[in-house]
């Protein structure tokens, strides 16, 4: 009898050890699941702006067009220089923090999961600041360039009024 008890304590231990390993397992899969998540709703703020990228780069081609080609009053030369410029800075703000963007497994290697969680969240926020920051210099840049060129003629262009 006392084998069939030792025995039973041993099974017993031994299932509530494994009942704790697998509630650990579960608990650390739903925290990398968070992770993974919170990196993909990152990455998919940067999938977003991404494409952005192409449409600033086609409005400072056109802005140095116009720039280049003359003809212009000088407050629509300045309208046009800080336009591009504000485009600059939005595309600065892209490259920087794609510069500093890691992999998923890095940051886990480095950081621990509060930590982590906090840095993806910041990141996130960080993209999304971008994203605006893009839109808004890309909307204020094709604002200028739908201005009526007539408007911003020097009195040395040759135009109908």
């Amino acid at each position: 009898m006392k084998i069939f008890t030792s025995l039973f304590l041993i099974l017993l231990l031994t299932a509530c050890g494994s009942s704790d390993n697998a509630a650990e397992q579960a608990s650390k899969d739903a925290n990398l699941a968070a992770q993974e998540a919170a990196y993909q709703s990152m990455m998919d703020g940067h999938d977003r702006v991404m494409p952005m990228i192409g449409k600033i780069n086609q409005a400072q081609r056109t802005i140095t067009e116009q720039l280049a080609a003359g003809g212009i009053s000088e407050e629509y030369r300045e309208l046009l220089i800080a336009a591009n410029e504000q485009l600059e800075d939005a595309n600065d703000g892209m490259m920087n923090w794609m510069n500093r963007i890691r992999p998923l497994d890095e940051i886990r290697a480095e950081m621990d999961g509060d930590k982590m969680m906090e840095h993806i969240k910041t990141e996130t926020a960080d993209i999304a600041q971008i994203e605006t920051n893009i839109k808004a210099s890309l909307a204020n840049a094709e604002r200028i360039l739908n201005q009526e060129m007539h408007e911003h003629m020097d009195g040395d262009g040759d135009h109908d009024h």
